[in-house]
């Protein structure tokens, strides 16, 4: 049974009284009958099955919630940057045209709610209550267990918000009564928070992925996954020796290494080393996946395992709409085909990535094979004899944006019930090691270390048949590259391009649409405080990011 098995319905009921705040007791107050109530959390299973709640935040946070207009808010840390656009042409607001960003759309108000009602209350009671009296723990590494999975998903949520907002307020205590003062912390200050919390959880966390394995604990943390954010935690505090530390710790644990061969299930349309490790199930430890440092576990038949959106929805965000493509006879091209999917065109990846970063010597990299990258369509109607069975053309097509245009593989999988899904609900690697060795490689880099920066990028590059890098050609422009090419689609590239201070330029830079060029600003690195919690504050003045209304 995997981990999201175990999360039993009744969970849901374990925090509800906390989504926002927990209530101030009354002499009303009446001994709780309900197991699921906070004042229930009595020991180690009960704090666990609460401590479950939070995957599932993080489920729906990284993967599964679904915007009105039907884009999948992860995705929002994709597009608009130097990697992906939206390719819907009648929604501008989705980070194409950035005159229509503001305090009211619908990621500004997603991210901030996901979090501050959501994943940081209920992480703020685990930890307070972990050590109030009357808890029966069997030993202190027991309940620091509980406590460091708690300290990981705020140290996340805290991480995200940073890297989207900019200076938030910070909040470590359990709340139990309604405020409406709260200020904005400065991010070095909560940087740090994060840092403590994630080296606790470092020292807390299960060491040993095999072990969880074995008691069917899939997609459970690790000590691996708090070492693989603290390192991304200490570039941004320019701390590259720690950096270097953290990152090793995975490295040199022994217990993970990069996937080179086949293994586990394979894709029917074929397969490599590198599009392996995401067909269904794969990104697992228990299909062999030794690669695979956190993974986001699914299915909508499992108990617990779906987010709210039902499925991961990736292969319905990233591809062309291939079905509404028109022909150069003014006829429809394309019809739907299930071993096609259902793309929606919501992330559409920019030019630089489908054809910059392939140039040259890459061109013969695994991870632009077309097992990982459709770059050949053949029309498909029937009813349009003069194209049908034909090659695609891209040049004779009046649209190669929203309807027709290479695809990223990595996000396809099996429908498991075509009547209950458009996309397939197959589990998801958060962190993996081969971020690890970028990460690596760019603090050695900080440290002006060109050699080991490119040995450890070259590890990565070896596994995907590509031409290694020479020391001399490293600088963080190559890194991002690599970035690129290895995480597409996995990568929240715009956390990473604002923890560098690269958004606007490599954005401006790259988009494939006229208007983003003329409407973005610098300010817009950072997402408006939602209008809301601005007006809802009324007891001190939660500032505005520059640029934005007022």
């Amino acid at each position: 049974m995997k981990l999201k098995t175990k999360i039993k319905t009744g969970v849901i009921l374990i925090l509800a009284s906390v989504a926002i705040v927990s209530c101030k007791r009354s002499v009303l107050d009446e001994v709780p009958q309900n197991f699921y109530s906070p004042e229930n959390l009595k020991d180690a299973a009960t704090f666990q099955t609460a401590t479950n709640t939070l995957y599932s935040d993080l489920r729906n946070f990284t993967m599964g919630e679904i915007a009105n207009s039907g884009m999948y808010m992860r995705d929002y840390l994709r597009i608009g940057t130097d990697v992906a656009t939206s390719g819907q042409r009648s929604r501008p607001y989705q980070m194409v045209d950035f005159s229509q960003f503001n305090p009211q759309h619908e990621a500004v108000n997603y991210y901030w709610d996901a979090s501050y009602t959501g994943i940081l209350p209920r992480a703020n009671l685990i930890i307070s209550r972990a050590s109030k009296p009357g808890v029966t723990w069997a030993s202190d590494a027991e309940k620091n267990g509980i406590i460091a999975q708690a300290k990981f998903f705020r140290a996340y949520s805290y991480n995200t918000l940073i890297g989207v907002y900019g200076d938030v307020p910070l909040i470590t205590e359990e709340i139990t009564t309604p405020r409406y003062d709260y200020v904005r912390t400065p991010t070095k200050t909560i940087l740090d928070t994060i840092r403590k919390d994630l080296e606790f959880a470092s020292k807390w966390l299960p060491k040993d992925p095999d072990a969880l394995v074995s008691a069917s604990l899939d997609g459970r943390l690790t000590s691996a996954a708090a070492d693989q954010l603290l390192t991304d935690v200490y570039l941004h505090l320019n701390m590259p020796d720690s950096a270097i530390s953290s990152s090793s710790r995975i490295i040199k644990s022994g217990k993970y290494n990069l996937m080179t061969t086949l293994f586990g299930d394979a894709n029917p349309q074929g397969r490599d080393v590198y599009s392996n490790l995401f067909w269904e199930d794969n990104p697992n430890r228990r299909k062999g996946n030794r690669e695979s440092l956190l993974v986001i576990q699914f299915k909508n038949n499992a108990i617990g395992g779906a987010p709210k959106a039902g499925h991961n929805g990736l292969s319905r965000a990233w591809g062309p709409a291939y079905f509404n493509m028109v022909a150069p006879n003014g006829k429809a091209g394309m019809t739907l085909q299930d071993s096609l999917y259902r793309p929606a065109a919501f992330c559409r990846p920019t030019n630089y990535f489908f054809y910059d970063v392939w140039n040259g010597t890459n061109a013969n990299d695994m991870r632009n094979s077309k097992f990982n990258i459709r770059r050949t369509w053949y029309y498909n109607n029937a009813g349009n004899p003069t194209y049908f069975g034909k090659k695609i053309d891209y040049t004779t097509l009046a649209d190669t944006i929203e309807t027709m245009c290479s695809k990223v593989r990595k996000v396809e999988g099996i429908i498991s019930n075509l009547g209950a899904s458009i996309t397939p609900d197959k589990d998801w690697a958060l962190f993996r090691l081969a971020e690890t060795y970028l990460y690596r490689a760019e603090a050695y880099l900080q440290k002006g270390d060109l050699i080991n920066a490119a040995a450890d990028i070259n590890v990565v590059r070896a596994r995907s048949n590509a031409k290694l890098v020479d020391p001399s050609e490293v600088n963080i422009s190559y890194i991002l590259d690599e970035r690129a090419r290895e995480l597409i689609v996995e990568e929240p590239r715009r956390l990473t391009l604002n923890r560098l201070g690269l958004w606007y330029t490599r954005t401006l830079q790259y988009s494939i649409f006229a208007i983003t060029k003329q409407t973005i600003q610098p300010y817009n690195n950072l997402f408006p405080i939602p209008q809301k919690a601005i007006d809802a504050n009324s007891g001190a003045v939660l500032a505005q990011n520059p640029g934005y209304p007022k």
